[in-house]
């Protein structure tokens, strides 16, 4: 059997890092996030992942995937990210686990080609920033706590 072909990227919103990336795969798993099921409102899963990953894959990649949500400007996305070098570089080398991580576990049945941009602090955020002093850099994404 010969490998399938798997692209590794973050989409927003789409809850999965992990795309069919020829025919072949897309005929056995399918359109849209491989990696991740589907769930109802109330959490119950409609549609498993296609491709089971470990739990630390993914812990991993629903935290880079929430993070990932966070990177364009929260006003207008078209205006510069207000992620900070540092935010950006602990993103990039978290990509970069999460897909050593992939590769690992589903290498022996997938080549995985990284299409993930690697993101750097945006040149115009200074300028930005001091255009629009309500606004702050960002050093670091949380989630926010309910209750």
């Amino acid at each position: 059997m010969t490998k399938g072909a798997l692209r590794f990227f973050f989409d927003h919103g789409a809850g999965g890092c992990l795309w069919a990336g020829d025919e072949d795969t897309r005929a056995r798993l399918g359109v849209g996030p491989v990696d991740a099921g589907s769930f109802d409102l109330k959490g119950r899963v409609l549609s498993p992942a296609r491709l089971p990953l470990s739990a630390a894959a993914q812990r991993l990649r629903d935290d880079l995937g929430f993070q990932h949500s966070r990177y364009l400007n929260p006003l207008y996305p078209p205006d510069p990210s207000l992620w900070s070098q540092a935010l950006c570089d602990r993103f990039n080398a978290d990509v970069d686990r999460l897909l050593a991580l992939l590769r690992r576990e589903l290498g022996g049945d997938y080549d995985i080609t990284d299409e993930q941009p690697r993101y750097a602090e945006d040149p115009r955020l200074a300028d930005y920033l001091a255009k629009n002093p309500g606004l702050k850099v960002m050093d670091r994404v949380t989630r926010p706590t309910i209750g």
